[in-house]
C-alpha cells in the first residue's frame, strides 16, 4: 500500500512538472469551470498574475458565448473530451480566438484544459475564403460579361446606324437616341464586372503617377463639393509603373467619389504618391505579391467610414453601404479588379467616424526614355477598296460589323470560325488587307490565327476586338503591325479603328 501511494504521489509530481513547464497555455478546471491552476503560459496568454487567475472561472473569460461553452462543456461530460473555440478577452482589452481542448478526470475529479491562441490562423482562413468567393464571383462576372458585350456590340452598332438614317426633326429619333443611352450605361456596367473579375483587356504603358494625379486634379475638384478640400500630394521624385493608364485614372476616380459621399457634412479628402518598401504585414484581402522598391497611392477621407463587417465586403461587386439608388456596388469592386490586373495589391484602414484609407501598391519601374509613349496620328486616308477578313463566331457582332464596314465601302470576307477563315486567306491571300479577329473564339483563338496568316504575310495588319480578357490569349502589346478594339464599340469607332490600323500599311509602304 505504502509503495502505491508513493508512486501515485511520484506520478502527480510528474504530472505537475511537465504541466508547468509546457510551452502551450494549461489550465487545471473543476466541475463548476473554476480554474484551479494554471501554468505560466497561461499567465503570460491571459496577461495576469498566478493568483489573479484561479481566482476566475472559464465562463468569466469567454466573451458573449456562455450557452455555447455550456453545451461544450456537456460534450466534455458525456465523451470525456471536447474541443471548442471561443473569443476571449486578454489584457490590455484584446480579444482573440483561442482552441481549448479539454480532457476530463486527468487527476481525481479535476480536468485538463490545453488553450492556444488561433486568432492569427483563423484570419488567414477567413482571408483566404474571402479571396476565392471573390474569386468565383469574378468569374461569374466575367462570363456574364463577355456575353454582355456580345449582345451590346450588336445593340448599340444597330442604334447608331438607324441614327445615321434618321435627322434631327425625325419623330423617331429620340427614341433612339434612349435606346443608345441605355446601351452605354450597360455597357459601362460591364466594363466594371469585367473590371472586377480581371477579365478586361489592358494595355499598360510606363506611367508616371505624379502625373496622373496632377492631370486629374481640377477634374477631380469639380466633382467634389465646396465643402471638401481636396490635396494632392506628388513624390519627390518620379513614381513610374507599368498600368493601363486610362484604368488607373479610373480607379482613382472612383476612390475620390466615395470618399465624397463619405462626407456629407464636409471635410478633406487627400492623394499622396511615394516610392516605398512593400509593407510587412499582410493587411489585405490577398496577401502583399510584391518584392523590392513599390510605389503607393493613397486616398485618405476624414469621412464616416466603414464598421468591421462592412469591410469584409467593400470589394465585392454589387455591395454597398449606400441608400437604395444611390450606387450600383461596383465601383470598390472595379478598382480592386484594375489593380490586381495590373499586377498590384489595395488595402484598406477604416473605423466608424474616423474616416478611410485606401492604399494601391504597384511595382515600380525604372524611370528610362522610353517610358514616353509616342503620340499615334488617327489619319483617316481613303482606305474604302480595302479588303477585310472578318472572324467573329457570334452571328449578330459579325452581321453588324460587316453591314458598318460595308456602308463605309470596304469589301468584307466573313468567317464564323479560324478554320473557315483559314481557307478563305488560302484563296485570296494577296486581296486581304486586314485581318479583323475576335479574341475568344472556339477551335483556335485569335492570337493563334494571327500567327498563322502572319507567317504567311508577315506585312499583314491585325485588328483584335474582344470583350473579355484571357491571359492565355493575350494579342500581346499594341504597335505599327496589331491593335486592339474592346466591345463594345461604337460604328464609328470601328471604322476609325480599321482606317488607322491600314494608314500604318500605307506609311510603311511609302517608306519603302
Amino acid at each position: 500500500m505504502t509503495d502505491s501511494l508513493a508512486a501515485s504521489g511520484s506520478i502527480a509530481r510528474q504530472f505537475h512538472a511537465v504541466f508547468a513547464d509546457a510551452a502551450d497555455a494549461m489550465l487545471i478546471v473543476d466541475d463548476r469551470r473554476a480554474i484551479v491552476d494554471a501554468n505560466a503560459a497561461a499567465c503570460t496568454l491571459f496577461g495576469v498574475s498566478p493568483e489573479t487567475i484561479v481566482s476566475e472561472s472559464l465562463d468569466d473569460l469567454v466573451v458573449d458565448a456562455a450557452d455555447d461553452l455550456v453545451a461544450a462543456w456537456r460534450e466534455l461530460q458525456a465523451l470525456g473530451q471536447a474541443t471548442f473555440e471561443h473569443r476571449v478577452q486578454l489584457a490590455g482589452d484584446q480579444t482573440s480566438v483561442l482552441e481549448c481542448t479539454v480532457r476530463a478526470r486527468v487527476h481525481g475529479d479535476l480536468h485538463l484544459c490545453i488553450v492556444r491562441d488561433v486568432t492569427g490562423r483563423r484570419v488567414l482562413e477567413e482571408r483566404l475564403i474571402q479571396s476565392e468567393k471573390i474569386e468565383s464571383v469574378g468569374r461569374l462576372a466575367g462570363g456574364i460579361a463577355h456575353d454582355f458585350n456580345n449582345l451590346l456590340t450588336a445593340i448599340l452598332g444597330y442604334a447608331e446606324l438607324l441614327l445615321d438614317r434618321h435627322g434631327d426633326g425625325d419623330p423617331d429619333r429620340p427614341d433612339l437616341v434612349e435606346i443608345q443611352k441605355a446601351g452605354q450605361r450597360a455597357a459601362a456596367l460591364t466594363q466594371q464586372l469585367l473590371a472586377f473579375s480581371r477579365k478586361q483587356m489592358l494595355l499598360p504603358k510606363d506611367v508616371d503617377l505624379n502625373e496622373t494625379v496632377a492631370g486629374l486634379q481640377s477634374m477631380l475638384a469639380r466633382l467634389i463639393r465646396e465643402d471638401i478640400t481636396l490635396t494632392c500630394v506628388p513624390a519627390p521624385e518620379p513614381a513610374i509603373v507599368r498600368v493601363d493608364p486610362v484604368q488607373i485614372e479610373q480607379a482613382i476616380l472612383n476612390l475620390v467619389l466615395n470618399a465624397r459621399d463619405a462626407l456629407p457634412g464636409g471635410g478633406f479628402i487627400r492623394l499622396d504618391v511615394a516610392r516605398v518598401n512593400p509593407p510587412r504585414l499582410e493587411t489585405g484581402i490577398e496577401p502583399a505579391p510584391l518584392s523590392g522598391e513599390c510605389i503607393r497611392l493613397r486616398v485618405i477621407d476624414n469621412g464616416v467610414g466603414f464598421s468591421a463587417d462592412a469591410r469584409k465586403h467593400l470589394f465585392e461587386p454589387f455591395f454597398t453601404t449606400k441608400t437604395l439608388g444611390k450606387g450600383t456596388g461596383l465601383g470598390l469592386a472595379s478598382v480592386y479588379g484594375i489593380v490586381r490586373q495590373s499586377n498590384g495589391f489595395i488595402v484598406v484602414d477604416s473605423e466608424p467616424a474616423a474616416g478611410s484609407m485606401f492604399t494601391m501598391y504597384f511595382p515600380a519601374v525604372a524611370v528610362s526614355d522610353s517610358a514616353a509613349d509616342v503620340p499615334r496620328t488617327l489619319a483617316e486616308t481613303s482606305n474604302e477598296t480595302a479588303t477585310v477578313l472578318l472572324v467573329e463566331d457570334d452571328e449578330a457582332v459579325r452581321l453588324i460589323i460587316s453591314a458598318v464596314l460595308q456602308r463605309e465601302g470596304f469589301r468584307v470576307l466573313e468567317a464564323s470560325t479560324a478554320g473557315a477563315a483559314g481557307e478563305i486567306f488560302e484563296r485570296q491571300s494577296a486581296e486581304i488587307d486586314l485581318l479583323l479577329t475576335d479574341v475568344i473564339m472556339p477551335e483556335m483563338n485569335g492570337p493563334a490565327l494571327a500567327q498563322r496568316l502572319i507567317a504567311a504575310r508577315p506585312e499583314l495588319r491585325v485588328l483584335f476586338i474582344s470583350g473579355y480578357a484571357d491571359q492565355s490569349t493575350s494579342p500581346g502589346p499594341d504597335h505599327r503591325h496589331v491593335g486592339f478594339l474592346s466591345k463594345p464599340f461604337q460604328a464609328s469607332m470601328l471604322v476609325q479603328r480599321v482606317r488607322q490600323m491600314l494608314a500604318r500599311h500605307d506609311r510603311v509602304e511609302a517608306q519603302r
